[in-house]
């Protein structure tokens, strides 16, 4: 029990440690423009995130209908389930798909 209690105390010992030596930058940068980033993998990251937004569009219209069937419309709100379980499925498979679509574009030479 005393080499827990041991642990425990250089466990609390280290986090009270000044933090000075970390390099915190708070500072908003926009990316660098310049033509040095690959356009593929770009138009990958933004496809990325579109089906991100798409996702949470799609589920609160499924929530939404589920809410509008808890009024006394039961088949809205089983349809609702059912957009739900698509919606989630669809997402993964597109979010699946991205690394290898990676992977294809690197054996194909993109580089990366």
């Amino acid at each position: 029990m005393d080499t827990f209690l041991q642990a425990s105390d250089l466990v609390n010992t280290a986090a009270m440690l000044p933090a000075e030596s970390f390099d915190w930058d708070n500072s908003p940068e926009l990316p660098d423009f310049n033509g040095s980033a690959n356009p593929i993998e770009q138009v990958i990251n933004w496809g990325q995130g579109v089906i991100v937004v798409i996702g949470i569009i799609g589920i609160l219209f499924a929530a939404g209908k589920m809410a509008i069937g808890k009024f006394g419309r039961s088949d809205l709100a089983a349809d609702g389930v059912g957009g739900l379980v698509w919606t989630v499925m669809g997402i993964s498979l597109m979010l699946v798909a991205i690394p290898v679509i990676r992977t294809v574009a690197d054996v194909l030479g993109g580089g990366g």
